[in-house]
């Protein structure tokens, strides 16, 4: 994938489209840029550079677009850390050691922020990322176990139950901790137990970021997960992460065998596994890196709806004029065969302004796709679920409570809720529970109502689980699943809720 020409499009969209608009004009931009001894000038034909993607923008430049144009912090800078491994890139700019006069004037903060991971105080995002930037500076740190064990979990488990930029800072702050040469075991750990518990709500997540880590136990986990998963959730996971492992060439030679006995099979086969399993197999057959492209150029109708989509959310602006880079970025939101190319593309666009028109362009086609087969729906769904916002949970919600919807539909969008906003009313929630537990007949009524406890609890319904565990008709896998959100620490969730996808700042002042 074009990671810079993709970063660099993303900063020159929330210049030229954000609430400053003489900011349009790069010449202004730049004349702006300079503040004191902090922030050096920067020349204009270095930003158009940066934006076009002709250079690799810094990563500290990205904080200074951040306040120039008063986006959240961490909205840029964590795209900036998650699009090289969802695209199978090298890091963008690997973290230094930082030398004894850095460590002496951090050591405070870092005391700081460890003493507020391993309480019960709420962590944003933001402070997430500087403490394990820290960290990763002090390679030879020395925290007694029980704290180095005390912040693994906690990562771990907000990062499960986080969203958008909230999820992306803290995606990147547990790959840190994996790769610290004395906290990394402890965050392995975390990750490894929780794969052997069954009822585990967030499972495939869990596995697949073993991925990050290159050590032994890691990749031991992994190929075990492949070998003899704990469930369909822990397979998937585990391919997903061995696919991060394998294109940076970690297997050794009797892990690689057993890989292969268990995915070539599934190369090739149609299989929901099928992309991750052929990935891992071209690269351990021909020992060559497999670079991610745009997939294939659509055909007429998929180009259609990319057009139709891009230019109902074009239209919002004030002469924006065409947009190539929007239009790919669109197509593989939509159409990429690859869940990670998907998702990369899907934080991108979330990180821009043309978030909340393109989840208005795709409500349109949601809206025209419900009475046909599920495939459409499901994809626009998947989609909506980063960019979405109230709107779209009040046509989820109508999806979850309406009948002759597909079940598949129905079951994601009883996901999508959790991504959507917390506006959803008790009442609703009540009535969709007690729907949906009268018509429980197979797997897929199953699925729905996981995906229901999933919306809760992310989203904070404790009322709705206690009611799930107190219903006589509820199934046993659901009442395990109300049980574990339920046991989810307070100030985890609050932690996560901190960042507000409405524009709420995240650790700033």
């Amino acid at each position: 994938m074009r990671v810079r020409e993709w970063l660099g499009w993303m900063l020159r969209v929330c210049r030229t489209l954000g609430v400053e608009s003489s900011y349009r004009n790069r010449s202004v931009f730049a004349r702006a840029w300079p503040d004191g001894e902090r922030v050096p000038a920067v020349h204009v034909s270095t930003i158009q550079r940066w934006e076009s993607g002709l250079v690799l923008v810094p990563r500290e430049a990205l904080k200074r677009y951040e306040e120039l144009l008063r986006l959240p912090t961490g909205q840029l800078t964590a795209m900036y850390d998650l699009l090289p491994g969802l695209t199978r890139h090298s890091r963008l700019l690997p973290v230094a050691a930082g030398d004894l006069g850095q460590l002496t004037a951090h050591g405070s903060r870092a005391g700081v922020l460890l003493d507020q991971v391993c309480s019960e105080a709420a962590v944003t995002g933001a402070e997430w990322d500087e403490l394990t930037g820290l960290l990763a500076q002090w390679p030879a740190a020395f925290l007694p176990p029980r704290m180095w064990e005390s912040m693994a979990q906690r990562l771990l488990m907000e990062m499960l139950v986080a969203d958008g930029t909230s999820w992306a800072q803290r995606y990147e702050a547990l790959s840190r901790l994996f790769n610290h040469p004395t906290g990394g075991t402890a965050a392995i750990d975390a990750c490894t137990s929780a794969a052997g518990l069954r009822h585990h709500q967030a499972m495939t997540s869990t596995v697949a970021a073993l991925g990050a880590s290159d050590h032994t136990d890691s990749i031991t986990a992994l190929v075990s997960q492949v070998h003899n998963p704990t469930n369909d959730r822990a397979l998937t996971g585990a391919v997903a992460g061995l696919a991060e492992t394998v294109w940076r060439g970690r297997l050794n030679t009797a892990q690689r065998t057993e890989v292969m006995s268990v995915l070539q099979p599934l190369s090739g086969s149609g299989d929901p596994l099928d992309i991750w399993s052929t990935e891992i197999v071209e690269r351990l057959t021909t020992k060559q890196p497999v670079r991610r492209t745009p997939g294939p150029a659509p055909d007429d109708q998929r180009r259609h709806v990319v057009d139709r989509v891009t230019s109902r959310a074009i239209a919002r602006f004030d002469s924006p004029g065409d947009d190539e880079e929007l239009r790919e970025l669109v197509h593989c939101l939509l159409f990429h065969r690859n869940p990670d190319i998907q998702l990369a593309a899907s934080f991108t666009l979330a990180a821009t302004p043309y978030r909340h028109p393109l989840a208005a362009a795709l409500r349109q086609e949601l809206t025209g796709a419900l009475a046909g087969p599920s495939g459409w729906s499901t994809t626009v769904l998947s989609a909506l679920r980063a960019l979405g916002g109230e709107p779209e949970l009040r046509l989820a919600e109508r999806i979850v409570t309406a009948t002759g919807i597909p079940a598949e539909t129905v079951r994601v969008a009883a996901f999508a809720i959790a991504h959507l906003g917390d506006g959803t009313p008790l009442s609703w929630w009540l009535n969709a529970l007690t729907q949906r537990l009268a018509a429980v007949s197979g797997p897929a009524d199953l699925e729905i109502l996981r995906g229901l406890a999933y919306s809760a609890g992310i989203t904070g319904q404790r009322a709705v689980l206690e009611q799930m565990l107190a219903d006589p008709r509820t199934p046993f896998d659901s009442r395990a699943a109300a049980m574990w959100w339920l046991d989810l620490p307070p100030h985890v969730l609050t932690s996560v809720h901190s960042y507000s996808r409405d524009g709420d700042t995240d650790g700033q002042a």
